[in-house]
């Protein structure tokens, strides 16, 4: 019975564990890009958001006989509808997934919120808040789909992926017609890995 020999041929292994560190300074990680529906991810935002709202306002004032402000509520819903909104719009124009979407977003939202929502607060403190906060989510954003790339668990089912195509799986008659581990010994001796046990050895 003739045993063919499997040869297992792996892609190239350069760019096979990215480094998350070169990704962030390339901004390398990002998902390919597919259309999205704009329409659908604002409205499941504002949906949430106001059953959240007025299920938080309802059950306060029911069991606490008390009330809160509802301008922040819908100044964080009114942000996320537009920062999502405005992220997705501009990766459909762009057919890019990048970080600069998520800037120019949370920018434009920043801008249009703290303008509309918080009237009394300083035009520095509004223009230092933005910018901060702009920056530093961008920053986030940035380095979680750069280190996404390369994890343990990612790297091992990659090559557990590229194993098991390779390999083709043993049938039956592969499996019984397989030589029992005692001639294997007897014929090749021990060594590579094979040893006798002393009850083999003292009989």
């Amino acid at each position: 019975m003739s045993t063919e020999q499997v040869e297992i041929s792996l892609p190239n292994s350069v760019d096979k564990y990215p480094n998350p560190l070169a990704n962030f300074t390339k901004g390398i990680g990002y998902p390919k890009w597919e259309p999205i529906d704009t329409k659908k991810q604002v409205s499941q935002i504002l949906r949430f958001g106001f059953y959240t709202t007025v299920g938080s306002y309802a059950w306060i004032y029911l069991w606490k006989r008390s009330t809160f402000k509802i301008g922040v509520p819908i100044a964080a819903v009114s942000f996320f509808a537009i920062a999502k909104g405005l992220q997705s719009s501009l990766a459909n124009l762009r057919e890019k997934n990048d970080s600069w979407n998520v800037f120019w977003a949370l920018g434009a939202a920043n801008t249009i919120v703290l303008t509309a929502g918080f009237k009394n607060l300083p035009p520095k403190h509004k223009l230092l808040s933005g910018i901060f906060g702009t920056c530093l989510v961008t920053l986030i954003d940035r380095a979680w789909w750069a280190s996404a790339t390369s994890s343990i668990s990612k790297n091992a089912n990659y090559e557990l992926g590229q194993i098991n195509k390779e390999l083709p799986k043993q049938g039956f008659w592969d499996v019984w017609s397989r030589r029992p581990i005692t001639q294997t010994v007897e014929e090749l001796g021990i060594g590579r890995g094979i040893v006798k046990n002393e009850w083999e050895e003292s009989k």
